[in-house]
């Protein structure tokens, strides 16, 4: 047990923060993808965030295409109350 316990705390920081901007990379391209955006759009955002990681995250949080998910539900009409 104490083996596995200086394992974890022997992981180098580099590796968690590349861990973490890669799954913010692809959250922030899948949120692209999920926008009512157009197909260059789409691939515009996608490229800036692939070839610039770190700026092209922040970036695509500023100014990129983010899905609209207020009324995405499964529905297409409102509900009634009764």
């Amino acid at each position: 047990m104490n083996e596995l316990l200086d394992a974890i705390w022997q992981i180098d920081t580099r590796v968690v923060l590349v861990a973490a901007l890669l799954v913010l990379d692809v959250w922030a391209i899948g949120m692209t993808l999920a926008s009512d955006a157009g197909p260059k759009e789409k691939v515009l955002w996608s490229g800036i965030v692939i070839l610039c990681p770190i700026f092209g995250c922040l970036f695509w949080f500023s100014l990129g295409p983010k899905p609209n998910l207020i009324g995405r539900s499964g529905s297409s009409g409102e509900r009634s109350g009764s």
